[in-house]
């Protein structure tokens, strides 16, 4: 058991390291916007706050001391809990194998939680139908959670 904590914990944080570097790479490549973690500590404080997930005026609220390292550390800790369901999908459960397929897989399922409950606990609607550009929202999470899957099937396969 310990040894597959151990193995839950590191592909969760190196697919988020490599949903990281993507991001970064289409940031400075193509000038797309990586995510804002500082929004997501503000949002963790302020949901913790409040105990309310659903913080739509969360842009206008005063930045949160410490809300980047949070909102990192809310990252994180999310992608270690995706790596906990893709592992029960692996050993107890064992629904598929850790292959560069089942990696995509996971991650265009995984996007759901963005799309239908991150983006809209932010006020930014269901699959961002509130902003200025929603298919760009969209794709970018999708390819995002794309990269994050495949990392983590590849990390579940070392």
């Amino acid at each position: 058991m310990e040894q597959a904590l151990v193995s839950i914990v590191v592909a969760g944080v190196l697919s988020c390291a490599a949903m990281d570097i993507w991001q970064q790479i289409l940031q400075r490549v193509w000038g797309l916007p990586a995510s804002n973690w500082a929004v997501v500590g503000r949002w963790f404080v302020h949901t913790l706050r409040s105990r309310s997930m659903y913080q739509p005026q969360i842009d206008t609220f005063s930045p949160e001391p410490k809300e980047l390292p949070v909102g990192w550390l809310v990252h994180y800790l999310v992608g270690v809990a995706y790596a906990l369901v893709f592992w029960i999908f692996l050993v107890p459960v064992p629904v598929f194998t850790a292959t560069a397929g089942s990696g995509l897989v996971f991650g265009a399922l995984s996007v759901a939680v963005p799309w239908f409950y991150f983006m809209p606990c932010l006020g930014k609607g269901v699959m961002a139908s509130k902003t200025a550009t929603p298919l760009k929202a969209c794709s970018l999470a999708l390819a995002n959670h794309l990269v994050f899957g495949l990392a983590m099937a590849l990390a579940f396969s070392l």
